[in-house]
C-alpha cells in the first residue's frame, strides 16, 4: 500500500484557494484507477510548521503533495497558531526531506513559485515538481489530475509529470510551462512496479532561444494568454521548462511605453509601502508582472490585461498611498491600442 500525504495551507492573509476541490479531484481520480487498492491519501490542512515533520513520521509517504502558495526565494507559506502566513525556507525543507529519503519517492509542490525549494528538497529525492512561476488554480488542478491519473495506471513519475502537463494543455491552458520536474530514476521509480531504467536524468521541454512567454496567475485570476506548446525531448541532467514567444517593438507605440513606465513605477511603490508585509507585496506584483509581459506581446489579450487590472486593483484596495497609482496604470491602459 502506498500512502499518498496531501498538505494544504492557506492562511487568512493570503488569496483563497480552491484546495478543496484539488483534493476532492486527487481522491476521485484515484478511485477510478485500475490500481485504486493500492493507494490510501490522507489530507492534512491548515498546516503548520510543526505539522510537517509530525505527519511524515505519523504516516511514513510515498509521496507527498502540497497544495497552498509559494513566495519564491521566501519559502512555502504555512500557517501559524493565528492562522496567518509564516514562511518555510528551501534548506529548512531539504534537511527535513533528508531524513525520510528512503520512504518519500516523491514531492509534489502544486504552488507558485516552488521551484526554489524543489531543487532544495532534490537533494535527497529523487524526483520532484515544482512551479517556475504563479500558477492558477485551474491549471494547478488539471495538472494534478493528469499526474495521479498516470500514477493510477501504474506509470512511472516522470511519465506522471508528462501527463499532468498533457491534461493542462487538452484544457487549452496556456500554463503547460509551469511545471518543472527534478528527476533521477531509482530501482522502483513507478508506485506500482520495480523498473530498470537507462541511468539518465529527467529532461524538460528544451527552451527555445528566440524568445520567451511568461502567462501568469493569481489566485482565483486564471490568465490565460496564448502559448506554444514545445515537445520534450530526453537529455542529461536536470533541466527546466520554458516556453516562448516574440515580443513587440515598444518604440512604434509611445501609450504602449508610457504604460509600461508606469508598471515599473508602481512595483517600485509597492516594494517600498509599509502597508503591505512581504507576501502581500509578493501578490500585488503578480497581477503588474502579467500585465507588463502580455503588453510586451506581439498581439496582446486586452480580457486578460483587464482581469489582471481588476485583481490589481481588488490586491490594493484599502491601501490610499497605491490607489492613485493603479488609477493612473488604469487609465493609460485604457488608451493603448490593443
Amino acid at each position: 500500500m502506498k500512502t499518498i500525504l496531501i498538505l494544504s495551507a492557506n492562511p487568512a492573509d493570503t488569496t483563497r484557494l480552491r484546495l478543496d476541490k484539488e483534493v476532492r479531484e486527487i481522491q476521485q481520480t484515484l478511485r477510478k484507477s485500475n490500481h485504486r487498492d493500492e493507494f490510501t491519501v490522507i489530507q492534512v490542512g491548515a498546516v503548520q510548521i510543526d505539522d510537517l515533520q509530525q505527519t511524515l513520521y505519523d504516516y511514513h509517504p510515498t509521496i507527498v503533495h502540497f497544495s497552498g502558495h509559494g513566495s519564491g526565494n521566501d519559502g512555502l507559506i504555512l500557517e501559524d497558531n493565528s492562522g496567518r502566513s509564516v514562511l518555510v525556507s528551501e534548506d529548512a525543507l531539504a534537511r527535513l526531506f533528508q531524513a525520510f529519503q528512503t520512504e518519500v519517492e516523491c514531492v509534489l509542490l502544486n504552488a507558485c513559485y516552488s521551484e526554489i525549494q524543489a531543487k532544495a528538497i532534490h537533494q535527497h529525492i529523487d524526483c520532484v515538481v515544482g512551479m517556475n512561476q504563479a500558477i492558477g488554480d485551474e491549471a494547478a488542478i488539471k495538472f494534478a489530475v493528469g499526474f495521479y491519473r498516470a500514477l493510477g495506471a501504474g506509470e512511472p513519475y516522470n511519465n506522471c509529470f508528462e501527463s499532468g502537463r498533457t491534461l493542462i494543455d487538452l484544457n487549452a491552458i496556456s500554463e503547460v510551462d509551469k511545471p518543472q520536474i527534478k528527476y533521477r530514476p531509482r530501482s522502483k521509480t513507478s508506485a506500482m512496479n520495480s523498473t530498470n531504467e537507462p541511468n539518465k536524468a529527467m529532461t524538460s521541454p528544451q527552451e527555445n532561444p528566440q524568445s520567451i512567454n511568461k502567462s501568469q496567475s493569481i489566485g482565483d485570476f486564471n490568465f490565460s494568454g496564448s502559448n506554444n506548446y514545445v515537445a520534450p525531448a530526453n537529455a542529461g541532467g536536470d533541466v527546466n521548462i520554458d516556453q516562448s514567444q516574440n515580443t513587440q517593438t515598444l518604440g512604434q507605440n509611445p501609450e504602449l511605453e508610457a504604460a509600461l513606465n508606469e508598471l515599473k513605477k508602481l512595483k517600485q511603490e509597492i516594494s517600498a509601502t509599509n502597508a503591505l508585509n512581504s507576501i502581500q507585496k509578493k501578490q500585488a506584483e503578480f497581477p503588474v508582472e502579467m500585465i507588463e509581459t502580455e503588453l510586451k506581446k506581439p498581439q496582446p489579450d486586452k480580457s486578460l490585461i483587464d482581469e489582471a487590472v481588476e485583481a490589481l486593483k481588488k490586491g490594493l484596495e484599502g491601501v490610499e498611498t497605491l490607489a492613485e497609482p493603479v488609477m493612473k496604470v488604469a487609465a493609460i491602459l485604457a488608451k493603448v491600442w490593443i
